[in-house]
């Protein structure tokens, strides 16, 4: 059975269950809450080996091709492009949609982290090159540590012969340990779903967030449907697109109801593979530069939430000079999420307030309820866009083996 079957049989059962056990039942919704945060752990659980032994072996091969540069550039330019592309999309949205404005009903403060770019910068290079196995939530560092030592590799081939042997060992026993947890993530997708289900259901019953609830809807099944398969066939020539946003379906399924990019990461990194024939020295490279770095679809929530905030707070509508700035500070706060693989995009919009200052310094708080499905909006455009972006590079480099859509798992 396809995975995305599994996926999908998971969430059909935890809608049932969701719809059938009353939602005042607080023991219930603790429960599915606490199965919800281990089914996320359970998906994070071996990405940490499988990142470093293959970022390790693949930085050392793209070196011993003198591809790493153009790979990098490559993976920097189209996180640029598909970031850009997605806030624009988001503010064309809001002008032609004109979401309606939501009741000013929350007061008070709400404790939320920072982005603090100082600090995100800081764990870039840690104290201690051993801290990079212990920071479970920041992928970045270890990428970092795992490339120095794939290019250390290149210094001295014979020497190093032993140890890059074991690493490229490491590398598929870590990946074969993976698959087995990539598969067992479909029962967790019934908690997952369950602890979804309910939350969205308290959302549609306040009413009033139906309209900005439509919006983000739209955005993303237009982003699935039209926006990126045009990219494709742009960038790829006679590419198909609709064999990757297939591909597309399971990790789509698992970051909208995780909002987690961590949990989400194996998911693409076994379809890239298996599905879409991307070869592995590509993969293990751009699909973790993209989990980190293009947040596209953060930008574009953060854009639209924010519009519907100055709509909500004010009728005189939002200046032309306020929606380019609006545009350029979503895209560069995207940039800096990559410490937070769950809540980053609800996190980016709280410092968007606070930047924009004029008395909007707490506007964010009257999207609090809709904190999760913002982030579930957002998980599931970044996973579109990193497995979009990784198929580009190794179709215009010709490292994708084409596969028929029987054998996709």
């Amino acid at each position: 059975m396809k995975i995305w079957i599994k996926y999908l049989t998971g969430i059909i059962i935890g809608l049932a269950f969701a719809l059938v056990i009353p939602e005042e039942n607080a023991f219930f919704r603790e429960l599915t809450a606490y199965l919800s945060e281990l089914a996320i752990n359970a998906g994070r659980y071996t990405l940490y080996p499988v990142l470093f032994f293959g970022f390790t072996i693949a930085v050392f091969e793209l070196r011993e091709h003198k591809t790493l540069f153009r790979t990098g550039a490559a993976v920097a330019g189209l996180i640029s492009i598909t970031t850009i592309l997605l806030a624009v999309t988001a503010i064309l949205a809001v002008l032609v949609q004109n979401p309606a404005r939501i009741p000013i009903f929350v007061e008070g403060n709400l404790s939320i982290e920072s982005i603090n770019v100082r600090e995100t910068i800081r764990q870039f290079v840690p104290s201690n090159g051993f801290e990079v196995f212990t920071n479970g939530l920041f992928i970045l560092p270890l990428c970092i540590f795992a490339g120095f030592a794939g290019a250390g590799f290149t210094v001295d081939k014979n020497e190093s012969k032993p140890a890059l042997t074991l690493f490229d060992s490491l590398s598929r026993v870590s990946y074969a340990v993976m698959t087995f947890f990539v598969d067992i993530i479909a029962i967790g997708m019934i908690a997952l779903s369950i602890h979804w289900t309910v939350s969205f259901g308290s959302l549609l019953a306040g009413k009033v967030f139906r309209d900005f609830i439509f919006l983000l809807f739209f955005l993303l099944f237009f982003v699935a449907l039209v926006l990126y398969p045009l990219l494709i066939r742009l960038l790829c020539d006679k590419a198909n697109p609709w064999r990757v946003m297939y591909a597309s379906i399971a990790p789509v399924f698992a970051a909208f109801f995780s909002g987690d990019s961590l949990m989400t990461l194996p998911v693409i990194i076994r379809h890239s593979n298996e599905s879409l024939g991307v070869r592995r020295k590509i993969s293990s490279v751009t699909l973790p530069l993209f989990s980190v770095f293009a947040r596209g679809g953060s930008a574009m929530v953060i854009i639209v939430s924010f519009v519907v905030i100055l709509k909500s707070y004010s009728s005189l509508g939002i200046a032309f000079s306020d929606m380019v700035w609006l545009t350029g500070t979503a895209v560069l706060l995207s940039f800096f999420l990559g410490r937070f693989p769950s809540g980053g995009a609800f996190i980016a919009l709280a410092a968007t307030c606070a930047l924009y200052g004029r008395g909007f310094e707490s506007g964010y708080l009257i999207l609090k309820p809709a904190a999760f499905f913002i982030g579930s909006i957002a998980s599931a455009i970044d996973a579109l866009t990193a497995i979009t972006g990784t198929y580009i590079i190794a179709k215009r480099r010709e490292m994708a083996t084409h596969r028929e859509l029987r054998f996709f798992i």
